[in-house]
């Protein structure tokens, strides 16, 4: 029998018709097999017969072939195909039926292959995904696939509802290979409703669901849970392996859509990556994995609100969320061991509050803890060594009392004063340190005040080149950062970083949008 090849250069790409070639994998002589496609896609393909262990299928985009040395990362020439024999029937409507195969002799052609289909597989996965071949995938050829760091995904919902799926065609020949399955998704990047409500009920997912809840909502005890996998893919990754991002609270219109800036770090800068649409302003943020929770703030009639919502990152959709017991603005917020903190600020009639309220991401309610030794609003929070610290802020004047909470004990102790009172500070926690960054006292402020928990003390530093206040205090990269602000009487795109070996800041490119954002 002539091969279809013999008119192919002795060293070029062999050309195939958009098909799947179906082919067994044996050291004795090949089987043949019969399979019809059709090249309008492979959503419209019947099912096929379930194939043996041995059998693999090969999907083929119409524009060049797997065995193509521009997408195969081994290089099939006429040469290493010279023993194999096809004959191709052209049906109507395009379908194509194999009648014939004889494609490799040896086991170790026989392996390249394999490996030839599954980095298609892996780099056409959204695809394979939806064709009737899926189906008849054994456990250990879709577990090949799910667990690769290369699948070219565009979320990691793609992979569950595949392996749900895969899954839900034969349920009683299936359940069993269920934990294994989801054990290989990035838990991780998925938020707890998701997790609860689509993974929770899997048969024998249970540990899986707790592990992950847990490791999303106790940071401080993730060195203790045992995950296979925590980063996502590499095609979900940016180009650094934890990215930022800040929320602006304020821009030019207090109810206009607020931008969202991510880091990059290719190019050290901060680019603008979306826009939420929240009718709100001067609102507290804490993140939660995937999501940004906002908290309180401005509603559109100048009035604080209690209301919380959630904007899920992945799906850029609000979710509702239990509101706090008390209307709030200039209020600050921290999150430690999956609990969000919320302390004073000021009430629907202005006026400043000592109270502070705790949200329990597990249990979904708010409480009351102990109050503050004193009414302010303004301030700003930090989380350091387990401990809540609550700094300067405003009642009839500035402050400059540090109150520290300790949330197994339920009680605040007072710390050393900052050695300036300041309102609408920025803050950060930097190589063991709280850095507390301008503000605001009869005008901005430029001067940065270093805390020491050992010594109890206050160390003033090199001052910022641009005063302001409201501005957003970030460890990112072994670097202190001072974003944006307000200060002079205008929103600021100033970005400073703190070089701390000669104690000077220094300016970098400016935000693409002037504003006061939080992280």
């Amino acid at each position: 029998m002539s091969s279809p090849f013999s008119e192919c250069s002795s060293h070029g790409p062999v050309p195939m018709s958009p098909r799947l070639l179906t082919h067994s994998c044996s050291s004795d002589a090949a089987s043949t097999t019969t399979v019809a496609t059709s090249e309008e896609s492979l959503n419209n393909f019947m099912p096929s017969p379930s194939m043996d262990s041995a059998t693999s299928g090969i999907y083929c985009d119409g524009t060049q072939s797997l065995l193509d040395l521009r997408t195969s990362p081994v290089a099939y020439s006429q040469e290493s195909l010279q023993e194999a024999e096809i004959t191709l029937t052209t049906a109507p409507s395009t379908v194509y039926n194999l009648t014939r195969a004889n494609l490799l002799e040896s086991e170790e052609q026989c392996n390249i292959l394999r490996q030839c289909i599954t980095d298609y597989e892996i780099r056409n996965f959204m695809q394979v995904c939806k064709s009737p071949e899926f189906f008849d995938f054994d456990v250990e050829h879709l577990l090949r696939l799910v667990e690769h760091d290369d699948l070219n995904v565009s979320a990691e919902a793609d992979v569950f509802w595949a392996i749900r799926r895969w899954y839900k065609y034969d349920e009683d020949a299936r359940r069993c290979h269920l934990p294994d399955l989801i054990a290989c998704l990035r838990l991780t990047q998925f938020d707890v409703d998701f997790i609860y409500s689509h993974i929770n009920n899997l048969p024998g997912c249970e540990l899986l669901v707790n592990k992950a809840v847990e490791w999303l909502l106790r940071p401080s005890a993730r060195g203790t849970i045992s995950l296979r996998y925590t980063k996502p893919r590499k095609v979900l990754q940016t180009e650094d392996e934890t990215y930022w991002i800040v929320v602006q609270t304020r821009g030019d219109h207090r109810i206009a859509d607020k931008c969202v800036l991510r880091y990059n770090k290719a190019l050290n800068e901060w680019q603008k990556w979306t826009d939420i649409k929240l009718e709100r302003s001067n609102f507290a943020i804490v993140h939660l994995e995937n999501s940004i929770i906002c908290i309180g703030g401005l509603g559109r009639n100048t009035k604080p609100i209690n209301h919380v919502n959630r904007y899920n990152l992945n799906t850029q959709a609000w979710e509702p969320m239990p509101s706090m017991q008390q209307r709030r603005v200039y209020m600050s917020v921290a999150m430690l061991d999956g609990k969000i903190y919320v302390f004073g600020g000021q009430d629907e009639k202005y006026q400043a509050l000592n109270t502070v309220e705790v949200f329990d991401t597990i249990a979904g309610r708010w409480q009351n803890m102990a109050s503050m030794s004193v009414r302010r609003a303004s301030t700003a929070a930090a989380v350091l060594d387990g401990q809540l610290y609550v700094i300067g802020g405003f009642n009839r004047a500035h402050l400059r009392l540090v109150e520290r909470y300790d949330p197994a004990k339920n009680i605040w102790t007072q710390c050393a004063e900052m050695n300036e009172a300041r309102g609408w500070p920025g803050v950060a926690v930097h190589n063991g340190h709280i850095y507390v960054i301008g503000g605001w006292f009869n005008g901005a402020l430029r001067t940065v005040e270093r805390y020491s928990l050992s010594a109890n003390k206050w160390t003033t530093i090199c001052s910022l080149n641009v005063a302001r206040g409201s501005i957003c205090g970030l460890s990112m990269n072994e670097t202190l950062w001072a974003i944006g602000g307000y200060g002079e009487g205008i929103l600021r795109d100033t970005v400073e970083v703190y070089d701390e070996e000669n104690d000077n800041w220094l300016e970098e490119k400016i935000l693409p949008e002037a504003g006061r954002y939080v992280r």
